[in-house]
């Protein structure tokens, strides 16, 4: 006959491999929980990333195709400034910020004509767009020989820099896959993760 005592450490065993399992099940539950935030989260960021991104490449066009119609009149882009596009209302809505252009990353975005130096004087105009994480760079700045990107085409050439740094070096042009995916990848890594890009546009 079974004692007393041996059914209750019976019991007491059976209690604790019930705890056991639930130990673990609660472990599995979190992990699993975790993994999917986590994947969440990736997610997210990708979507968002590609997001601000697309709304990049139709503004940056727009701004290229609207100054083009602003000035079709007139022999060249002297006096060109961010204000002449907004006083036009030709620019979203979503990038005006008081009197500033103010990109997806919150980055001032400045325009401007070539310079009295270019030839002839004031022939092409840039645009500045500051504050990319490197993958929105890469992806807006790659551009065919031809001068044509996912921004437009007539690109004459695109500057790169460090958001620490106060003015542009050299401009890369497009010729001989200067501006291809691999190259821009490149050019477009700064520490921190973020470049400021200056497009150069011909008429």
């Amino acid at each position: 006959m079974t004692s007393l005592s041996t059914l209750a450490r019976a019991a007491r065993l059976g209690a604790a491999r019930k705890r056991g399992v639930t130990l673990i099940e609660a472990v599995l539950y979190i992990s699993i929980a975790l993994a999917l935030i986590v994947g969440g989260l990736v997610f997210f960021q990708q979507a968002s990333l590609a997001q601000r991104t697309n709304s990049a490449v139709r503004n940056i066009s727009a701004i290229a195709s609207e100054t083009r119609g602003l000035y079709q009149q007139a022999n060249n882009f002297d006096g060109f400034t961010a204000a002449s596009l907004i006083n036009a209302g030709a620019v979203p809505t979503s990038l005006i910020s008081g009197t500033n252009l103010v990109n997806e990353w919150g980055g001032t975005i400045a325009a401007g004509s070539t310079g009295a130096t270019d030839t002839p004087p004031h022939s092409g105009f840039t645009v500045t767009y500051p504050s990319l994480p490197t993958a929105a760079c890469v992806r807006l700045t790659s551009t065919d020989s031809s001068g044509s990107g996912r921004v437009g085409s007539g690109i004459r050439s695109i500057s790169f820099k460090a958001p620490s740094t106060t003015t542009f070096p050299t401009a890369t042009t497009p010729a001989s896959n200067a501006l291809s995916p691999s190259a821009v990848s490149t050019l477009c890594t700064f520490t921190g993760g973020i470049a400021d890009v200056q497009f150069t546009f011909n008429r």
